[in-house]
């Protein structure tokens, strides 16, 4: 059987949460019977992590949103390629790549959409704007497809859009690799690293890692909770790297809580950060998904999450982690170090609900379900 010539497009390839969710696809789906090879339209950090997975990867290296290069570039090697599907990935690819496919009447066309919004403004995840009604029009002049990474972001399409395509939207949750349930780190290698990080084999951490970006709520975070931080002496590890370090660090300042925080910077691998924490705090003010609490409870760590966007979907209030509204956050963070020594059935739920619902090898083949089968319709 032939296989299926495929190419993902996507704006770039730097960190990200659409960037990594699309390698993790990508090292799964490369396994079926296709022939991949990804587009970056603006580089990126990621690109040398594809290419040493055996991704082929295709670096237009053009800036701008506006670019009509863009098209000419795409246009060449897309026909070079001649590829059966074009599956775009974030906005600028969803534009470009979707209309170039059109233009050259590939015979299936894919998006998946990453978020809840393209608005970003805060808690107005439902508000409109320009690029919402261009997207609209591409969707129906390419008559394309949509893999929608939760149902609140199908349902956030059906609401800028309406029900008439439905039809079109399949939900495939993002997933992760449950083999990292295993720890990397033994028991002294533990104590060995949260000393390096200067902190003790007693503390209490709470690590919350992403990018240092509005949209992450760290300051939120902080600023609530900054009481509860000092009465109880809690460690946070702040792993990421981002625009907001400096007001991150200026609110630490301004609650008085530098000797309870520690910045890591940028992390390539963040499992063993994940493994010294007691508590993965997730306080994001929009989420289309929210894969970093998946990354917490496959190692058993209690996660407390905002109750925006897909992170309900992930998270069973009170059974497998704790979800909670700002009014909420400072009582939960209590309750939690509170009662902590008599939240192991929670950790174990938490586990078995990723490992039966958000495993990257059974959702990737959802994609592939998704191909074959429209395949089969066009």
């Amino acid at each position: 059987m032939r296989k299926l010539k495929t190419v993902h497009i996507i704006s770039n390839l730097s960190i990200g949460g659409a960037q990594l969710l699309l390698f993790d696809l990508l090292e799964n789906l490369k396994k079926e019977n296709l022939d991949i090879v990804v587009i970056t339209i603006d580089s990126g950090h990621y690109i040398e992590k594809f290419e040493k997975a055996g991704i082929r990867v295709i670096n237009l290296s053009l800036k701008g949103l506006v670019n009509p290069l863009i098209f000419f570039k795409l246009s060449n090697i897309l026909k070079k390629i001649r590829p059966d599907i074009v599956h775009t990935h974030l906005l600028k690819a969803d534009f470009y790549g979707r209309l170039t496919a059109k233009f050259l009447k590939i015979p299936l066309v894919f998006s998946t959409c990453h978020n809840d919004s393209t608005t970003h403004n805060l808690r107005r995840t439902d508000a409109k704007n320009f690029f919402d009604f261009v997207d609209n029009w591409v969707i129906d002049y390419t008559n394309s497809y949509i893999i929608a990474i939760s149902e609140k972001v199908k349902e956030y399409l059906l609401h800028r859009k309406n029900e008439k395509i439905s039809n079109r939207i399949t939900v495939v949750y993002n997933g992760i690799n449950i083999k990292k349930e295993h720890y990397i780190l033994n028991n002294e290698e533990i104590k060995y690293f949260k000393n390096s990080l200067g902190l003790h084999e007693e503390d209490f951490v709470i690590a919350i890692v992403g990018r240092l970006e509005k949209q992450k709520g760290h300051i939120e975070f902080l600023s609530c909770c900054a009481d509860v931080i000092k009465k109880n002496n809690l460690k946070i590890l702040i792993v990421g790297s981002g625009t907001q370090k400096i007001n991150i660090e200026n609110c630490v300042k301004a609650e008085k809580i530098e000797n309870n925080i520690i910045f890591t910077g940028f992390k390539e691998d963040t499992e063993k950060y994940f493994e010294i924490s007691n508590l993965v705090a997730v306080p994001s003010i929009w989420e289309g998904f929210g894969i970093v609490a998946c990354e917490g409870m496959i190692k058993g760590k209690i996660v407390l999450a905002a109750n925006v966007g897909g992170l309900p979907e992930i998270i069973d209030d009170g059974v497998d982690g704790f979800l909670y509204n700002h009014s909420e956050l400072k009582d939960k963070l209590e309750f939690i170090v509170k009662k902590y020594a008599e939240l192991s059935n929670m950790k174990r739920n938490a586990r078995e609900k990723i490992k039966s619902k958000f495993d990257i090898q059974k959702n990737s083949l959802l994609y592939y379900s998704e191909y074959t089968k429209r395949s089969v319709m066009e």
